[in-house]
């Protein structure tokens, strides 16, 4: 290891840190020089920002950082990046721009380090009509960073070829965050060949490859070939590639190290212009495949989900809302947050769709968002999001809802109760039988609380009977007719919880000749109907 690396930052922070502080402030500047004009004042403030970080950080020696799917690595050192979104998503633009290696050198300016902001601003297709990133900073004589300056699937193709290990140096693997060893001939048939397989040969040998190693090394020089296909815009090829790393990677059969090494590989392939050619499938309504569209989508994970909510808010077709949706659903907790932010657009069916879209995930991390949207003064989304609320429960749902259900709208608090009694939401129980409990002299509640014990019916938990026991045989002075239509409504709701002790109840008072005989009498039958033999 170098004497500069060994001794960096060793009176000051540690490096891994120092890398992290760097990368994050090499994140704003990219995202500054794409977003603002040249002249614009934060765009100087972020650049410096930026170069200080990375000048600390190379101060004492060059430091190489390996690009991976998931973060950043230091070349030849034992200390850590932590990984963050910021750093994944920095990690993600480099990739997507065929960077693997980027090292920055001590006499790194600010002079070069615009440059190498502005060119990873232009995308990534211009970048390779270009060039690559490296040929672009050498035309502009930048002397201070230099990029991929080991060519990783040159070392393999060496390596495939029966070279030695040492050869491959330190080159490691940068997609797939560890070294790959030795490796044989990818095919039998190919010893001896110099050039290397076709897309379709790595597929074959993909497929029948039963060693994790191996699988990793042809799954790594199957991205390195097929690359190309999306840079040229040969995205119906790329779908049969895809397609097949589908398969691979929710194959059972096959490990995890190979279901990551498929899942990485498609990750990489479907970025930028593939990702919108499957969405334009998806969004065509003659397209026979949207399954397997969906499929790909949702491997590709939270990368897409800025590109599926542009579409899915943009689109009029009601199948591709659909289809969009349904996409977001099965991407899931990844596509959470950018939903949330949806939730204060000041378009209501955009709403309404994000809204629907969190009850389907189902996380309930949304509950913060969607109590502010049960208050919407729009009220197709108050329901849609008393709606959702009700279908993710737990305790904090659970108490929006029941918050709704005492603040007056009674319209509200009927949809609210119907909702928790829907979605068997068992956290309403008690709060439920109270209000069916409550004494009500001039009949304010009436409408609500026969809806709670209809709810209560339908949540279906036995334990709610000795409540509804005693409400049946409470007596009533005033307002007999409404109390008597809420006993009836108990008992409708003791014979669907059922079970014997619900049935030894009602048969007292079904051989009775009271106001609730009837009832009772109906009631049995309808528990008799739901018993197992019943014609």
């Amino acid at each position: 290891m170098p004497e500069d690396q060994r001794n960096l930052l060793e009176d000051s922070e540690d490096l891994g840190a120092a890398c992290q502080k760097a990368l994050a402030e090499t994140s704003k500047a990219l995202k500054a020089f794409s977003f603002y004009p040249d002249s614009h004042p934060l765009r100087s403030q972020i650049l410096t920002a930026a170069y200080e970080a990375l000048a600390n950080l190379v101060k004492r020696g060059a430091v190489t950082l390996i690009v991976q799917r998931g973060g950043f690595a230091i070349a030849g050192r034992q200390e850590t990046i932590e990984s963050n979104p910021i750093t994944r998503a920095l990690a993600q633009e480099l990739f997507t721009r065929e960077l693997q290696r980027l090292t920055f050198l001590p006499e790194l300016s600010q002079a070069d380090l615009a440059v190498l902001l502005s060119t990873l601003a232009v995308s990534p297709q211009k970048i390779a009509e270009e060039g690559g990133v490296s040929g672009m900073l050498a035309r502009s004589g930048v002397s201070g960073v230099m990029v991929n300056q080991i060519d990783v699937t040159a070392v393999y193709t060496k390596k495939s070829m029966g070279q030695a290990e040492e050869e491959a140096g330190e080159a490691g693997a940068e997609v797939f965050e560890e070294r790959a060893p030795e490796a044989g001939p990818v095919q039998g048939s190919m010893a001896g060949q110099t050039a290397e397989p076709g897309v379709d040969e790595i597929l074959a040998a993909l497929c029948a490859a039963t060693d994790d190693e191996r699988y990793r090394q042809l799954a790594r020089l199957l991205l390195k070939t097929a690359l190309p296909l999306k840079l040229e815009g040969n995205f119906d090829r790329l779908y049969v590639v895809l397609a097949q790393l589908v398969k691979q990677q929710a194959d059972p059969a096959r490990s995890a190290v190979c279901r990551e090494a498929a899942h990485t590989v498609l990750q990489q392939l479907i970025l930028g212009e593939m990702a919108e050619h499957l969405l334009n499938h998806l969004e065509d309504v003659d397209f026979p495949d949207k399954e397997a569209i969906c499929d790909m989508l949702r491997l590709a994970g939270a990368e897409v989900v800025d590109a599926v909510v542009r579409r899915l808010t943009g689109t009029g077709s009601r199948a591709a809302r659909k289809a969009l949706g349904t996409t977001l659903v099965r991407i899931g907790v990844q596509a959470q947050p950018r939903l949330l932010a949806l939730l204060k657009d000041g378009r209501v069916q955009v709403v309404q769709m994000a809204v629907a879209i969190l009850a389907e995930i189902g996380n309930r991390d949304a509950v913060k968002g969607l109590v502010l949207t049960a208050y919407h003064p729009e009220s197709r989304v108050r329901t849609e999001s008393i709606r959702a609320l009700a279908r993710i429960g737990g305790m904090e749902a659970t108490g929006v809802l029941l918050s709704l259900v005492q603040e007056g709208d009674e319209t509200i608090a009927l949809h609210a109760i119907s909702c928790l009694g829907s979605c068997r939401n068992q956290a309403a129980l008690d709060p439920l039988l109270r209000l069916a409990a409550k004494r009500d002299l001039r009949g304010k509640l009436h409408a609500l609380q026969l809806e709670a014990l209809r709810a209560i019916g339908r949540i279906g938990d036995r334990r709610a009977l000795g409540g509804l026991f005693k409400l049946v045989r409470r007596r009533c002075l005033i307002g007999t007719t409404r109390r008597i239509e809420q006993k009836r409504a108990a008992i409708e709701s003791i014979a669907a919880l059922g079970g014997e002790q619900a049935r030894a109840f009602l048969q007292r008072y079904a051989s009775d000749k009271g106001d609730l005989a009837a009832a009772a009498a109906a009631a049995l039958q309808a528990m008799a109907q739901k018993e197992p033999g019943h014609d």
